[in-house]
This record gives C-alpha cells, structure tokens and sequence, in this order.
C-alpha cells in the first residue's frame, strides 16, 4: 500500500472518530449533563472537538485595529472622576484606567 494512501486513511479514520466523539458530546449536552456542577468539560470538548472538525472558524484577531482606536479616545477623554489622564489595561483591551485605579470601558 502507497505511502500517501495510508496517510488518507488514517486521516479519514481520525475524521470519523472525531465526528463519532462529537455526536457522544451532543447527546451529553442535549441531556444535560454540561449544566452539572462537574459537566463544564463537556461544552469545552465540543467546542474544541468541532473546530477540530472545521466547524468553528477560529477567533479573527483585532488587537491592532482596537488598538489604534483606543490610542485615539484615550487621548480624547480625561477620566470621569478625577480628570487624570486615562491608559488601556492591556493590549487588545477596551478598557482604560487611570493613576488613581479609577476604570472605564471605553469601547463597545
């Protein structure tokens, strides 16, 4: 058996289990059993399981643009109670605070 034809098999043989893991997930869920005290692991499988499957797309990152947008309100906007100069918590973050802890959401 060629080399590349065993690599398709296998591929599609992990497809199958995916796909057979993914339905057991969604019996579980439809059941209930996620909403248990210990089921959390359930909803994180499945969605883990899917993008695995391509079902999912991955999260767009947007950190540069809501970067960008948050230099520019920052520098438009003193901090509601103290009138200090505001800064972004962290990058990729909409969020501001000031020197005194004071924080804000800027962007929606």
């Amino acid at each position: 058996m060629p080399q590349s034809n065993l690599n398709i098999n296998v591929i599609a043989s992990a497809k199958t289990e995916l796909h057979q893991q993914l339905i057991r997930l969604g019996d579980m869920i439809g059941d209930g059993l996620h909403l248990e005290p210990d089921g959390k692991w359930i909803a994180k499988e499945y969605v883990k399981v899917a993008r695995a499957l391509g079902f999912r797309p991955k999260r767009a990152n947007h950190t540069a643009q809501i970067n960008a947008v948050m230099l520019k309100r920052v520098a438009d906007v003193p901090c509601g109670q103290c009138g200090l100069v505001l800064k972004q918590t962290k990058s990729g973050s909409k969020r501001a605070v000031c020197a005194n802890g004071h924080k804000w959401q800027l962007l929606k």
